[in-house]
Protein backbone atom coordinates (compact mmCIF):
# COMPACT_ATOMS: atom_id res chain seq x y z
CA UNK A 1 0.00 0.00 0.00
CA UNK A 2 1.07 3.51 -0.71
CA UNK A 3 1.50 5.27 2.64
CA UNK A 4 0.41 8.63 1.22
CA UNK A 5 -2.90 7.50 -0.27
CA UNK A 6 -3.67 4.40 1.83
CA UNK A 7 -5.08 2.79 -1.32
CA UNK A 8 -3.94 -0.67 -2.45
CA UNK A 9 -1.70 -0.42 -5.51
CA UNK A 10 -2.51 -3.71 -7.22
CA UNK A 11 -5.46 -6.04 -7.61
CA UNK A 12 -3.46 -8.82 -5.97
CA UNK A 13 -2.74 -6.65 -2.96
CA UNK A 14 -6.41 -5.72 -2.71
CA UNK A 15 -7.44 -9.38 -2.85
CA UNK A 16 -4.88 -10.40 -0.20
CA UNK A 17 -5.99 -7.58 2.09
CA UNK A 18 -9.66 -8.47 1.58
CA UNK A 19 -9.06 -12.15 2.27
CA UNK A 20 -7.08 -11.37 5.42
CA UNK A 21 -9.85 -9.14 6.75
CA UNK A 22 -12.46 -11.74 5.81
CA UNK A 23 -10.62 -14.45 7.74
CA UNK A 24 -10.43 -12.22 10.82
CA UNK A 25 -14.18 -11.55 10.57
CA UNK A 26 -14.89 -15.26 10.08
CA UNK A 27 -12.87 -16.08 13.20
CA UNK A 28 -14.78 -13.52 15.27
CA UNK A 29 -18.16 -14.81 14.08
CA UNK A 30 -17.19 -18.45 14.52
CA UNK A 31 -16.33 -17.83 18.18
CA UNK A 32 -20.01 -17.01 18.79
CA UNK A 33 -21.84 -19.07 16.16
CA UNK A 34 -20.13 -22.42 16.67
CA UNK A 35 -20.49 -22.63 20.47
CA UNK A 36 -24.13 -21.51 20.27
CA UNK A 37 -24.85 -24.14 17.66
CA UNK A 38 -23.06 -26.89 19.58
CA UNK A 39 -24.71 -26.06 22.91
CA UNK A 40 -28.21 -26.08 21.45
CA UNK A 41 -27.52 -29.20 19.41
CA UNK A 42 -26.22 -30.98 22.52
CA UNK A 43 -29.17 -29.78 24.59
CA UNK A 44 -31.52 -31.22 21.95
CA UNK A 45 -30.10 -34.65 22.83
CA UNK A 46 -31.12 -34.18 26.46
CA UNK A 47 -34.50 -33.51 28.07
CA UNK A 48 -33.60 -29.79 28.43
CA UNK A 49 -34.83 -28.48 25.06
CA UNK A 50 -38.06 -30.54 25.16
CA UNK A 51 -38.68 -29.26 28.69
CA UNK A 52 -38.13 -25.64 27.58
CA UNK A 53 -40.32 -26.23 24.54
CA UNK A 54 -43.17 -27.62 26.61
CA UNK A 55 -42.95 -24.93 29.27
CA UNK A 56 -42.81 -22.02 26.82
CA UNK A 57 -45.03 -23.35 24.01
CA UNK A 58 -48.08 -21.24 25.01
CA UNK A 59 -46.09 -17.98 25.12
CA UNK A 60 -44.14 -18.75 21.95
CA UNK A 61 -47.36 -19.81 20.23
CA UNK A 62 -48.49 -16.18 20.37
CA UNK A 63 -45.62 -15.48 17.99
CA UNK A 64 -46.36 -18.53 15.85
CA UNK A 65 -43.19 -20.18 17.08
CA UNK A 66 -42.52 -23.55 18.68
CA UNK A 67 -41.50 -23.55 22.33
CA UNK A 68 -37.86 -24.36 21.56
CA UNK A 69 -37.58 -21.07 19.65
CA UNK A 70 -37.30 -19.44 23.08
CA UNK A 71 -33.65 -20.56 23.16
CA UNK A 72 -32.48 -18.41 20.23
CA UNK A 73 -34.81 -15.63 21.38
CA UNK A 74 -33.12 -15.50 24.78
CA UNK A 75 -29.67 -15.82 23.18
CA UNK A 76 -30.44 -12.86 20.93
CA UNK A 77 -31.91 -10.79 23.76
CA UNK A 78 -28.95 -11.37 26.05
CA UNK A 79 -25.89 -11.97 23.87
CA UNK A 80 -26.22 -10.87 20.24
CA UNK A 81 -27.73 -11.75 16.87
CA UNK A 82 -24.93 -14.16 16.01
CA UNK A 83 -25.59 -16.21 19.14
CA UNK A 84 -29.26 -16.32 18.14
CA UNK A 85 -28.33 -17.48 14.63
CA UNK A 86 -26.14 -20.22 16.04
CA UNK A 87 -28.93 -21.32 18.37
CA UNK A 88 -31.53 -21.24 15.57
CA UNK A 89 -29.63 -23.45 13.14
CA UNK A 90 -29.94 -26.84 14.88
CA UNK A 91 -33.64 -26.34 15.59
CA UNK A 92 -34.71 -26.72 11.96
CA UNK A 93 -37.14 -23.82 12.05
CA UNK A 94 -39.30 -23.03 9.03
CA UNK A 95 -38.53 -19.88 7.00
CA UNK A 96 -41.68 -18.22 8.39
CA UNK A 97 -40.51 -18.87 11.94
CA UNK A 98 -37.00 -17.59 11.20
CA UNK A 99 -38.54 -14.43 9.71
CA UNK A 100 -40.61 -13.79 12.83
CA UNK A 101 -37.61 -14.40 15.10
CA UNK A 102 -35.53 -12.12 12.89
CA UNK A 103 -38.02 -9.29 13.22
CA UNK A 104 -38.26 -9.63 17.00
CA UNK A 105 -34.49 -9.78 17.41
CA UNK A 106 -33.90 -7.00 14.91
CA UNK A 107 -35.77 -4.72 17.29
CA UNK A 108 -34.68 -6.18 20.63
CA UNK A 109 -31.20 -7.71 20.39
CA UNK A 110 -28.19 -7.60 22.71
CA UNK A 111 -30.28 -5.96 25.42
CA UNK A 112 -27.69 -6.55 28.13
CA UNK A 113 -24.83 -4.84 26.31
CA UNK A 114 -26.86 -2.08 24.69
CA UNK A 115 -28.73 -1.30 27.90
CA UNK A 116 -25.41 -0.95 29.72
CA UNK A 117 -24.35 1.62 27.11
CA UNK A 118 -27.68 3.47 27.19
CA UNK A 119 -27.52 3.53 30.99
CA UNK A 120 -24.46 5.78 30.77
CA UNK A 121 -26.33 8.47 28.83
CA UNK A 122 -30.00 8.12 29.75
CA UNK A 123 -31.75 7.79 33.06
CA UNK A 124 -34.72 5.97 31.43
CA UNK A 125 -32.55 3.03 30.37
CA UNK A 126 -34.74 0.37 31.94
CA UNK A 127 -37.87 1.76 30.30
CA UNK A 128 -36.08 1.83 26.94
CA UNK A 129 -34.98 -1.79 27.30
CA UNK A 130 -38.52 -2.80 28.26
CA UNK A 131 -39.97 -0.83 25.37
CA UNK A 132 -37.61 -2.52 22.91
CA UNK A 133 -38.57 -5.94 24.20
CA UNK A 134 -42.31 -5.17 24.16
CA UNK A 135 -42.09 -3.59 20.70
CA UNK A 136 -40.11 -6.54 19.35
CA UNK A 137 -42.51 -9.13 20.75
CA UNK A 138 -45.54 -7.10 19.60
CA UNK A 139 -44.12 -6.79 16.10
CA UNK A 140 -43.49 -10.55 16.06
CA UNK A 141 -47.06 -11.27 17.18
CA UNK A 142 -48.43 -8.92 14.52
CA UNK A 143 -46.24 -10.51 11.84
CA UNK A 144 -47.52 -13.92 12.94
CA UNK A 145 -51.07 -12.71 12.29
CA UNK A 146 -50.40 -11.28 8.82
CA UNK A 147 -47.68 -13.55 7.43
CA UNK A 148 -49.12 -16.47 5.43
Amino acid sequence: MDATTDIPRTLGESVREGLAKSLVSLGILARVLVPSYLIVDLLRQTPVIPWIAEALAPAMGMLGLPGEAAVPLVAGFTVNLYAALGAMAPLGLAPRQVTILGLVLGIAHALVVETAVIRQVCRHWLALAGARMILGLSAGALLHLVLP
